[in-house]
């Protein structure tokens, strides 16, 4: 009997695993409209999309479309794995982004974006996803 039950225990784990795995991987798989990183802030979203040596925010209402960037104003603070930090402004540029150049060759930890969107200010902290968490852990990357 205690045979039947490890077994049947095994199977329930296996199972459980299984739905497990595959609800991760659809909610990674989240189709956003830049194909970047969304985080809420306030009444927005912000989205964050890498690129080699820039990163471009486009802020969403509350139903996920882009607003205008022509009167946002901001600026985003870079922190590395060396604790010291580094602030760019950010730029508009086209299909209502905003930009910004990335310092020291992509080897930041986390980013900050602070902007002032129609009299409010909004803000998402970002970890950047070319480096891991052991990586920012152990204060530098390999």
């Amino acid at each position: 009997m205690k045979i039947i039950r490890s077994i049947a225990a095994a199977i329930l784990l296996t199972i459980a695993g299984t739905t497990i795995s595959q609800a991760q991987v659809s909610t990674n798989t989240v189709k956003t409209p830049h194909g970047g990183i969304i985080q809420n802030s306030g009444d927005y979203k912000i989205e964050m999309v890498e690129r080699e040596n820039n990163i471009s925010f486009y802020v969403l209402n509350a139903k996920g479309k882009t607003v205008s960037n022509k009167k946002i104003t901001g600026s985003v603070v870079f922190e590395f794995f060396n604790k010291t930090k580094a602030t760019n402004p950010v730029s508009l540029d086209t299909n209502n982004s905003l930009f910004v150049y990335v310092p020291k060759a992509n080897i930041y930890a986390y980013c900050t974006i602070k902007l002032l969107v129609n009299g409010k200010t909004i803000s998402s902290k970002f970890r950047n996803s070319e480096v891991s968490e052991q990586d920012i852990n152990h204060g530098h990357q390999h």
